[in-house]
Parts: structure tokens; C-alpha cells; sequence
């Protein structure tokens, strides 16, 4: 009886021994699935960022040119306006120019009462058209 139940405690422990080796091979099993799974879902996620990261870039690059268009487009209106102001400015400056040398041709061509009958035509073609 002794030996048969020291048989039998061997016996058991052989199949605990048996029970644990295959747990632990489930388990060996487990880790090697999940690691697949992470480093599945590792790649996912470093796919996802790569897309997020180039959508992000491209919209900073498009904001970037739409704010550098409207840069330009402010400067040309200044642009523009300023020559426009010059432009005004050497007209009127051309003008007075004008009426300066005609004024300084008349008096030393015509004399005083050809600019007095000059005068008076002129006032009179301004009138008819009053």
C-alpha cells in the first residue's frame, strides 16, 4: 500500500508536471499571439499618424500659400494705390507746368491786348457752353 500510494503521489506529480508544461506552452502561445496583435496594431497606428501627419502638413503648406497670396495681393493694392496718388501728382504737377510756360509764352508773344481779346474769346466759348 505504501508504494502504491507513493506510485500514485509520483503519478500525480507527473501530471501536474504534465498540466503546468501544457499551460505554460498556452501561455508561450498567448504572448506570441498578442505580440502579433500589438505589433499589428503598432503598424496601424504608426500608418494612421504617417496620414494625419500628411494631411496636417499639407494643410499648413495650403494655409501658408493662401496667407502669402493675400500678403501679395494686399501689397499690389498699395502698390497700386500709391502709384495711383503719384500718378495724380505728376498730372497736376504736369498741369500747373503747362499753364506755367503757355502763361510765360503768351506774354512774350502776344502783346497785351491780343491776351486781353484771347482772354475775352475764351470767356465767352466758356459762357455758350454754361
Amino acid at each position: 500500500k505504501i508504494v502504491e500510494g507513493r506510485n500514485r503521489k509520483i503519478e500525480d506529480s507527473i501530471k501536474a508536471a504534465e498540466a503546468t508544461l501544457e499551460e505554460k506552452e498556452k501561455i508561450s502561445e498567448l504572448k506570441k499571439q498578442a505580440v502579433a496583435e500589438a505589433q499589428i496594431e503598432a503598424v496601424k497606428i504608426v500608418d494612421a499618424a504617417k496620414y494625419q501627419a500628411d494631411l496636417t502638413g499639407k494643410k499648413i503648406i495650403n494655409d501658408a500659400q493662401t496667407e502669402a497670396e493675400a500678403a501679395v495681393a494686399k501689397k499690389m493694392e498699395l502698390l497700386e494705390d500709391r502709384f495711383s496718388q503719384e500718378e495724380k501728382r505728376l498730372q497736376g504737377r504736369i498741369s500747373d507746368l503747362v499753364v506755367t510756360t503757355t502763361r510765360q509764352l503768351l506774354k512774350s508773344t502776344l502783346t497785351r491786348p491780343d491776351q486781353q481779346r484771347l482772354i475775352d474769346k475764351q470767356i465767352k466759348a466758356l459762357g455758350e457752353l454754361a
